[in-house]
């Protein structure tokens, strides 16, 4: 997992701290729901304003991008469009086999 280092809020200027936050995302024109869990971030003890780093930031728009694209692709007769969950584990946290 990236290593977050600590920085000031962009909003209240109190110093941000490294967390663990999940996002959800929706796209306008789309049924398609998808949560993203345990995503690095700093978070504003104070105002709850979060960053995510860029590189981050990259690689879940190159995991989610696709979804959405297929999705649209798809004609859904038979099934509804799925609630998709992407879940990273925490540091340390052993992946099951």
């Amino acid at each position: 997992m990236k290593e977050i280092k600590p920085r000031p809020c962009p909003e209240c200027r109190r110093m941000m701290e490294p967390r663990v936050i999940n996002l959800h995302y929706e796209r306008k024109g789309s049924d398609l729901h998808v949560e993203v869990i345990g995503i690095p971030a700093n978070v504003c003890p104070r105002c709850f304003y979060r960053l995510i780093p860029a590189e981050v930031a990259q690689q879940i728009d190159a995991l989610i991008d696709p979804l959405y694209e297929r999705v649209q692709q798809q004609t859904w007769e038979l099934l509804p469009i799925p609630h998709i969950d992407i879940q990273f584990p925490l540091q340390g946290e052993r992946v099951p086999q």
